[in-house]
């Protein structure tokens, strides 16, 4: 069941440490009193303060998949066949799972457990909602990872959006915070010779880096300060959340 009672920001954190025991929910939200933004996350690799990062890569792989039977009205655990890529324990626990088409298309919810297996392999997911449409073995189902699952560096050709700018180390396969709202520092590309008016994007040179934006790139905030050389890092307003 969906709920939306509880404690959806955390107020009281410490955005600088980091866990190798997951603490909150992947993507909590969480808010300094000055009104600074993280979400709480798992990194791939160690994280470096200032760096930009992505959410992981979604594997095409996993989208408009088969659904093995026909489900029922208010069925939480829907049965698929897999592609070709093996999924393992807990690969999209905390992700989401949607009905990409034909009957019960639109639905979706969390995902809170699945099965492991192989290519073809039928691996049931388990989400926290009932299907409020029945599924016929027409629908489509595809499922994705959390976007704070496995953050990792922004390439130059990006493979997702940008999560957001790690203030801090967080170890290898640990869990902590990544800011996205707010005054930021983060690493630049080149030098900026204005501040304010200049969005700022992932750069495309320089892995990890931001710079001033360019059209059709992601819009990740604004400028704060000149700066002076690439390769410094400069405060950014942060304006993911």
């Amino acid at each position: 069941m969906l709920k939306f009672g509880g404690s959806p920001v955390i107020y009281d954190l410490d955005p600088y440490t980091d866990s190798s025991v997951q603490m909150h929910p992947l993507g909590a939200l969480a808010v300094t009193d000055d009104g600074r933004k993280f979400r709480y996350a798992k990194a791939v690799a160690s994280t470096v303060a200032g760096d930009c990062y992505s959410s992981a890569g979604q594997d095409s792989q996993f989208q408009s998949m088969a659904v093995n039977a026909i489900e029922p009205i208010g069925e939480t655990e829907i049965g698929v066949t897999n592609g070709t890529t093996t999924v393992a324990a807990s690969d999209f626990v905390e992700g989401y799972l949607g009905i990409s088409s034909s009957t019960g298309i639109g639905q979706g919810g969390k995902i809170l457990s699945h099965g492991t297996g192989t290519s073809g392999a039928t691996i049931a997911y388990k989400i926290d909602r009932p299907l409020a449409t029945a599924l016929a073995t027409t629908s489509k189902v595809t499922v994705i990872k959390n976007p704070y699952d496995d953050v990792i560096i922004q390439a130059v050709t990006p493979v997702a959006s940008t999560a957001g700018i790690a203030p801090c180390i967080i170890a290898t396969s640990y869990y902590g915070w990544i800011q996205t709202g707010g005054p930021a520092f983060a690493l630049w590309d080149a030098s900026v010779s204005a501040v304010d008016t200049l969005g700022v994007s992932p750069s495309t040179t320089t892995a990890g880096a931001v710079r001033v934006a360019a059209a059709g790139s992601e819009i990740i905030g604004r400028s704060m300060q000149v700066v002076p050389v690439s390769a410094y890092v400069a405060p950014v307003f942060l304006q993911i959340d």
